[in-house]
């Protein structure tokens, strides 16, 4: 599972810099889809840190 975790961090970090490209070069239906993937990719780490930390308890 921490492996997966790491995963999802890294792709919100590349999605974090394609997004700041984006804003740059105006395309801003490119920069809201992967905003929006971004945000799924941060609601799954946040599960997947809550299912470790209840485990854990």
């Amino acid at each position: 599972m921490q492996n997966y975790l790491e995963t999802l961090k890294l792709k919100h970090r590349k999605l974090n810099r394609l997004i700041d490209n984006c804003k740059a070069a105006g395309r801003q239906q490119e920069m809201q889809q992967m905003k929006r993937l971004r945000l799924r990719i941060k609601d799954k780490m946040a599960a997947l840190q809550r299912r470790s930390n209840s485990a854990c308890s």
